[in-house]
């Protein structure tokens, strides 16, 4: 009920309807009382037939307006229709309470079959007090048709447009709920989604960061414990190297967790943070890695640098664990406006696809799309393999989605 009260005019300003009948009943309870031309029994009966109108009102009026119920709104006004020719008859200026009637009756009984006839009742009650004591005449006739007529017409009209109205806002209101629910679950679903969206970054993230140096730092202490007694000092440079790896590691789970620039990438250019990935990596694995750098740099998001280093750290890992290459080369070419990586490997190949979904070349496609970029891949069994990404180096042409120019990639070293 407290849900309707805020769309229902008659609920919602229910009190106004007990101010119109005290504003209507109480100077005619006044009047009655002081008209000398009634006799004293006369008027208290007038008053207390009104009195009991008014009781009435107060029983079924809240139940009829507040809870929307015809049957209280149809007893209501049967009850009156008795009780208001009583009050004309002993007192035919009480035609005024049609003033308050007349809207009750639009408040109370939504289904003009019903108010119809009430309606034309109560009006022909009301006729019926100006014609009783006067007679049946043309002239009363037309008096009683203006002061009948007239008003009940004007109060079907009204009523017709009000009704209208209150219709139409009710089902305004029904659609701005429905609009608030939808919008309530958008914004869970949105909610969910960017959750969702949230927890595949991180997992792409810590796969491509976290979970490679946890690799390399497995790899580093197997090989530090089988040179641990043969040679020490292989074995203790080594542990140095399982050191700095693990420090590396480290400061990469600090960046993730405060949602910053990769260790690799705070104060540096991406050619820098490039050169030390490839030194890292060169040192941790012993494959060799070159690093090629061609064009004329222009600005870039941070966010193309972070996707490009990443790549770069995927493709990489992905060599070491499956590739078993002797030779590596990243390649990182600035051209109009776009910025192209291509990671290349001599290894052993495979046939793109047979490749199932996971963190690693899914993340790079997936980080390369967000960004309006393209990943390829290309590689088969016995031939080496190459990862591409191309990504709009500039803002507004991430936002205009300008496809990068065609560049083929060097040609794979040949070691077969």
């Amino acid at each position: 009920m407290a849900g309707r009260g805020t769309v229902d005019f008659g609920y919602r300003y229910r009190a106004g309807w007990h101010v119109l009948v005290g504003a209507v009943a109480i100077p005619l309870a006044v009047a009655i009382a002081a008209d000398v031309t009634l006799a004293l029994g006369q008027r208290l009966l007038a008053l207390s037939t009104l009195a009991i109108i008014i009781a009435w009102y107060a029983v079924a009026a809240p139940q009829a307006m507040e809870n929307r119920d015809e049957r209280w709104g149809t007893a209501y006004f049967a009850a009156l229709a008795v009780a208001f020719p009583l009050l004309l008859a002993i007192a035919p200026m009480s035609g005024v309470l049609m003033f308050a009637l007349c809207p009750q009756l639009f408040v109370m009984i939504a289904r003009w079959r019903v108010r119809l006839p009430l309606l034309l009742l109560l009006y022909a009650e009301l006729a019926w007090a100006m014609l009783a004591p006067v007679g049946i005449s043309r002239y009363t006739l037309t008096m009683a048709g203006v002061t009948v007529l007239v008003p009940m017409t004007v109060t079907i009209l009204v009523g017709a447009y009000l009704t209208g109205i209150r219709e139409q806002n009710r089902k305004r209101a029904a659609l701005i709920e429905e609009l608030t629910r939808t919008r309530a679950a958008l914004e869970r679903a949105g909610h969910e989604a960017g959750v969702h969206a949230e927890r595949e970054r991180l997992a792409a993230e810590i796969h491509d960061t976290l979970a490679q140096g946890f690799t390399s730092i497995l790899m580093l202490t197997q090989a530090a414990r089988t040179t641990l007694l043969r040679d020490t000092t292989a074995a203790d440079n080594q542990l140095d190297i399982l050191e700095k790896t693990a420090r590396e590691n480290l400061a990469e789970a600090r960046s993730l967790i405060a949602a910053r620039v990769p260790a690799d990438l705070t104060g540096r250019s991406l050619a820098d943070a490039l050169d030390r990935l490839a030194a890292r990596h060169t040192r941790d694995t012993g494959t060799h890695v070159d690093v090629s750098i061609t064009g004329e740099r222009t600005a870039a998001p941070t966010g193309t640098d972070i996707a490009l280093l990443r790549t770069a750290q995927e493709a990489l890992a992905n060599i070491t664990k499956h590739a078993d290459a002797t030779t590596v080369r990243i390649e990182l070419h600035h051209d109009h406006g776009c910025t192209t990586l291509a990671v290349t490997d001599d290894g052993q190949g495979f046939d793109p696809a047979t490749v199932q979904g996971g963190y690693g070349l899914d993340g790079i496609r997936t980080r390369a799309t967000a960004l309006d970029g393209t990943c390829t891949v290309r590689s088969a069994p016995g031939q080496g393999s190459t990862v591409r990404v191309e990504l709009p180096t500039t803002p507004a042409e991430q936002a205009t989605r300008s496809p990068c120019p065609a560049r083929e990639p060097h040609p794979a070293p040949d070691d077969h």
